[in-house]
């Protein structure tokens, strides 16, 4: 764009505040080294033009700049000036014509260009978005069987005490789309639903959460064959958490994304939330925040799921609950070098899970 930098410098604090730290600092340093050396070579001037370096050395003669003999001695004052650290042995003659509005314009813009290089150095640093490094998504994204529903699963916690407020989850599916009309989207974005236990996309991050997308037919991966998914490399997941900084009132936004690398199939995190009696607190272990466990889950798009459970024949699942399965616990890394848990025969899964009375 012909106007890029144009549009930038219109928008100048917000453009000084997206910069990286050492730009920032080299600003910092160079603009206050122009105003020293600006209002030094006016200090100087002035002395010139009174004729003070031509009586250098005469007692009777008032000069302007006292005891000031080169352009040093002028860069020296404008400092001690602009910065009112207090005069050493250069000091000004008030007698003298131009001194006084020198010295109040220079201390003037002092004041002025500290306050706008402290000013966004310190929204920089007090930035809401720093407030995302403390929220802390799961390294690996799983699809598992929940409630009868393939879903996938991100987890998702916070790592500070104060907490934020108004808290919404919603997540982007990104991938390429030719329209009927043969128009191509390259990066073609639409909605997923994320919700946390049974508040919707609100999230109450008092605790780690696991986020759910149940995928169906508004889902974009309702569709995609697990093969599509763990294997295409053609989509991008992105997870967006939005909330307000209860200390500050400010928005913070927290992002992340996965792709198919990211992505384990027939796995579901594994819990990390305890009661610990000996203090009567709620703990959670931040060491498994990764970790996963192996859960039966078929090998299928959701939609041939659907169709599967749907051409059943109107079974009523079991409402007897059964003693709790040990299961064993695995690290991200190594469930992404197992297979998933599942028949390689959709018919085999199928006849499996009637068995057991789950449909």
């Amino acid at each position: 764009m012909g106007q890029k930098g144009r549009r930038f410098l219109a928008d100048i604090y917000q453009t000084l505040i997206d910069l990286k730290w050492r730009y920032v600092i080299l600003i910092f340093l160079v603009l206050f080294m122009l105003v020293y050396v600006l209002f030094a070579a006016l200090w100087y001037l002035m002395a010139y033009s009174h004729g003070d370096f031509k009586h250098l050395g005469e007692k009777d003669w008032v000069p302007c700049l006292h005891k000031m003999r080169n352009f040093a001695d002028a860069l020296l004052f404008s400092i001690e000036t602009q910065t009112t650290i207090g005069y050493g042995t250069i000091w000004p003659d008030a007698n003298c014509f131009g001194s006084i509005p020198l010295v109040y314009f220079q201390v003037t813009a002092g004041f002025i260009l500290e306050t706008v290089l402290l000013g966004f150095m310190l929204v920089k640093i007090a930035r809401p978005k720093n407030r995302r490094k403390t929220l802390v998504y799961s390294s690996v994204a799983t699809i598992v069987k929940e409630e009868g529903d393939l879903v996938l699963q991100v987890r998702l916690g916070d790592l500070r005490k104060s907490h934020l407020v108004d808290t919404t989850v919603y997540g982007i599916f990104i991938k390429d789309k030719v329209t009927e009309e043969g128009v191509h989207f390259p990066l073609f974005q639409q909605h997923m639903d994320f919700t946390a236990h049974g508040m919707d996309d609100r999230v109450f991050l008092i605790w780690p959460l696991v986020l759910n997308h149940k995928i169906n037919e508004d889902s974009p991966l309702y569709n995609m064959k697990p093969e599509d998914i763990l294997h295409a490399n053609n989509f991008e997941i992105v997870v967006i958490l939005e909330g307000t900084i209860e200390s500050t009132g400010e928005i913070c936004q927290a992002r992340t994304s996965y792709t198919s690398a990211d992505i384990l199939w027939g796995y579901r995190f594994e819990n990390i939330v305890e009661f610990d009696h000996e203090h009567g607190k709620w703990r959670a272990n931040f060491k498994l925040f990764d970790d996963v466990t192996p859960s039966t889950t078929p090998k299928c798009s959701a939609k041939a799921y659907d169709n599967l459970t749907k051409g059943a024949g109107n079974l009523r699942r079991s409402t007897s609950v059964g003693k709790p399965i040990l299961r064993k616990a695995y690290s991200h890394k190594e469930a992404l070098n197992t297979e998933s848990v599942g028949d390689s025969s959709l018919i085999k899964n199928l006849k499996t899970s009637l068995a057991e009375g789950r449909f």
